[in-house]
């Protein structure tokens, strides 16, 4: 044969392979189901959906970095047993990077809305993954292309070569939830853990492979020298064309965790325009719509590994030896792993690190950093731009694992409740080349791709995807008359009515809100707090029958006011704020004597009713309020008091004249002291009165003198008077000289009439 081919080469060399689509024209739908929740499951927090049953999804395609095909040609080939590298159109790198195959079936699972904020979901998918990092062109073509320029001997370096096929299922439990809601803002959190059942594996890598390629003589060779190679597989094997994929699919070849997890933030400026009244609740938020004008989202997804102990091996080229393999030796054991493993390790050069249960290997998820945005344009079209970064690339430099090749996709969608349709449009890192696709989603069926540019001329890849699912989606009650009642709870589904009636009419005729059941007042528009009849000052009373119409009041006072709460209203209580009886018009009777307060002249002290309310402490005639000698009987032209007796006026007058000093001093003498004992027994006899004592000269000696001998007499006497018992307060002195004579000056009789002291009895003011 003039080409060399080895078990390694065969199972990566094939130009086809697929790139990690992910359903991007309908996924990044609000109604694709539970293929959002593998973008982010924080998508299951307030979802559209209500309930939805995967059925079935499948997704196949191609994508590389070494040759350009038309997928009409390569299916063409592949059914005309064609060799599948003609009509390839090779490219010059150096290098290339294939991914062969990246299968995937979705389903059976579920997802399930929990209330308005939070869902959960079950998921199962099945992966075969076979990628080639890094590989050299040049070997590539010699080993594998037939329609390659014939090389007789050639070298080949290659760098950080990963290789691994990897084929595994996994079962998946998603919570995605609303974490903070609030006006114009909400926060989505969400996560997935898998349980994941490896089938099987095969991989190697190296961060140095020197080799040589003799096809000179008639059994071609291959030398490895001085090169850094690991080699491993676990689970699957293929014997004779045989497999047991099946029996290891679900089975115990490897098992392992995986996780995804996610955030997404949306930016709700008109959210309060969601919202609706119904069934009679106020402000229900619409769940059925998307209430965002700008969504954002970030996850990352497939962390994890599957270890694998069972069944599995590890092999490894020493870095100083040399190992020659020819073709004559290798023909008949490529079919068989165990076969193709004992031949590699009985070669010089090659050594078994250990195998069967004494040897793990992990085999790495291919993890992928997702960030996202989704802006609302307007009605049910909507612009997406989705960042796919690989975040397992250096990893699998050195381990066994797969990655994802990061990717740029904006896709302009218009999506509603029944139907989807989205044109992706991808800038891929593995090809460096724009890729075109389209999804599209009829209720639950789904059928698309992320890249259709080889279906209509040359292209670094293919894909396709197709899949059914049924949805049962979150709607907004159904009212088809518009009277706010829903028609599941609507007696009367073609009539307008009131949720009160259960949807069914009930006449308001003054347009007051108030139902004509409900209206004592139906003909005349009115307030709901006087059951519909008009109430001015919003006191439940209406006004017909409210006694204060303008005035707010309470009910059991006929819509008046009581401010001092005596049980009286206002307009009705003669003292509105002091608390009083009834029987007084609102007011108290303090002294309890049968009169108001505001009645009573003597509100402390009880009385009749013929003193105002005043007692008469001496009875006579005279209440004590008015009486000035409250406790003696008196008169009322006296003010209540005893009249003086004409016999006392009498003696006063007479004292004035009688009473003796000392010549020309204020010394009373002696003979005048019984005279003045009877005035302080008059003084003793009329207890309300008060006296003044005013004292007089004559105009012999000098006035000034005169003047200050009038005032010491009159104190004499007073002082005498107070030494007799009198209270000094009923007392007051005056001294007028000889100012106030009372007869002539000119004659002896008439200066002795003007020596005087004159007393005089007064009620007190």
């Amino acid at each position: 044969m003039r080409k060399f081919t080895l078990a390694l080469s065969l199972a990566a060399m094939l130009p086809l392979a697929s790139q990690a689509q992910r359903y991007i024209g309908i996924a990044t739908s609000n109604w694709g189901g539970t293929n959002s929740i593998y973008l982010n499951p924080a998508n299951l927090g307030d979802s559209r959906h209500k309930f939805t049953i995967d059925l079935f999804s499948v997704n196949v395609g191609a994508d590389n970095s070494l040759a350009k095909f038309n997928a009409g040609d390569v299916v063409s080939n592949i059914f005309s047993g064609d060799n599948l590298t003609n009509n390839l159109k090779f490219s010059s790198n150096d290098k290339f990077s294939i991914l062969l195959p990246y299968a995937e079936v979705r389903g059976p699972g579920f997802m399930v809305s929990l209330g308005a904020k939070h869902g959960i979901a079950l998921t199962t998918r099945v992966r075969a993954i076979n990628q080639f990092n890094n590989f050299n062109q040049n070997l590539y073509q010699n080993i594998y292309n037939n329609n390659y320029s014939p090389t007789s001997t050639a070298s080949f370096q290659a760098g950080d070569f990963n290789w691994t096929a990897h084929l595994w299922s996994d079962i998946g439990l998603s919570y995605g939830g609303v974490i903070y809601e609030k006006k114009k803002h909400m926060v989505k959190g969400g996560l997935t853990g898998r349980f994941l059942m490896g089938a099987g594996y095969i991989g190697a890598y190296s961060k140095n492979i020197d080799a040589k390629y003799d096809g000179t003589s008639q059994d071609p060779s291959l030398t490895v020298t001085n090169s850094d190679f690991h080699y491993a597989r676990g689970g699957v094997k293929v014997e004779g064309g045989s497999d047991n994929v099946t029996g290891n699919l679900f089975g115990n070849a490897g098992k392992g965790f995986g996780l995804d997890l996610g955030f997404v933030y949306e930016f709700r400026p008109k959210y309060n325009t969601y919202m609706y009244d119904m069934d009679g609740k106020t402000g229900i938020v619409d769940r059925s719509k998307n209430q965002y004008l700008l969504r954002f989202s970030a996850s990352i997804v497939d962390i994890g590994s599957i270890k694998y102990k069972n069944d599995n091996f590890q092999l490894n080229a020493e870095k100083s030896g040399s190992a020659t393999i020819k073709a004559s030796e290798i023909a008949d054991k490529i079919n068989s792993y165990d076969t193709l493993r004992m031949y590699l390790v009985n070669q010089k050069g090659f050594k078994q690190i250990d195998s069967g249960s004494n040897v793990a290997t992990k085999v790495y998820m291919p993890t992928t950093l997702i960030l996202g945005v989704d802006y609302h344009a307007v009605g049910g079209l909507y612009i997406n731009a989705t960042y796919f970064g690989n975040v397992a690339k250096n990893r699998t430099k050195e381990n066994y694992g797969n990655s994802f090749y990061s990717q740029f996709t904006l896709t302009p969608r218009y999506d509603i409740r029944a139907f989807s349709f989205g044109l992706p449009i991808t800038y891929n890192t593995l090809s460096k080349s724009i890729k075109y696709g389209a999804g599209v989603r009829v209720g639950g069926f789904i059928v698309g791709s992320d890249d259709l540019t080889s279906f209509f001329g040359e292209q670094y890849g293919m894909n396709l995807y197709f899949g059914v699912s049924v949805p049962f989606n979150k709607k907004k009650p159904r009212d088809r008359d518009g009277d706010l009642v829903s028609d599941k709870k609507d007696k009367c589904k073609n009539e307008k009515g009131v949720w009160e009636m259960r949807g069914c009419p009930n006449p308001d005729k003054d347009g007051d809100g108030i139902l004509d059941k409900d209206d004592k007042c139906p003909d005349v528009a009115g307030s709901k707090t006087a059951m519909g009849c008009p109430d001015a000052d919003l006191d439940s009373v209406a006004d017909a029958e409210d006694r204060c119409p303008s005035e707010a009041g309470i009910v059991a006072m006929q819509g008046c006011p009581d401010r001092d709460r005596d049980g009286v209203a206002d307009i009705d209580d003669a003292c509105p704020d002091q608390p009083g009886l009834a029987q007084y018009k609102g007011c108290p009777d303090t002294d309890g004597d049968g009169i108001a307060d505001n009645e009573d002249a003597c509100p402390t002290a009880a009385g009749p009713a013929a003193n105002q309310g005043c007692p008469d402490t001496d009875n006579d005639g005279i209440a004590d309020n008015k009486d000035k000698c409250p406790t003696v009987p008196g008169t009322v032209n006296n003010q209540g008091c005893p009249e003086i007796s004409v016999q006392v006026k009498k003696r006063l007058a007479f004292a004035a004249t009688a009473i003796q000093f000392e010549t020309g001093k204020a010394v009373i003498k002696k003979t005048s002291y019984k005279l003045l004992d009877e005035i302080v027994k008059i003084l003793n006899d009329y207890p309300d009165y008060i006296m003044t004592i005013d004292g007089h000269t004559d105009n012999v000696g000098k006035p000034d003198k005169n003047l200050q001998l009038s005032k010491d007499r009159a104190n004499s006497v007073k002082n005498y008077f107070v030494a007799k018992g009198v209270a000094e307060d009923r007392l007051t002195t005056n001294g007028y000289g000889d100012t106030r004579p009372a007869a002539s000056n000119k004659t002896a009789a008439g200066r002795a009439k003007n020596r005087r002291v004159a007393m005089d009895l007064k009620l007190r003011d």
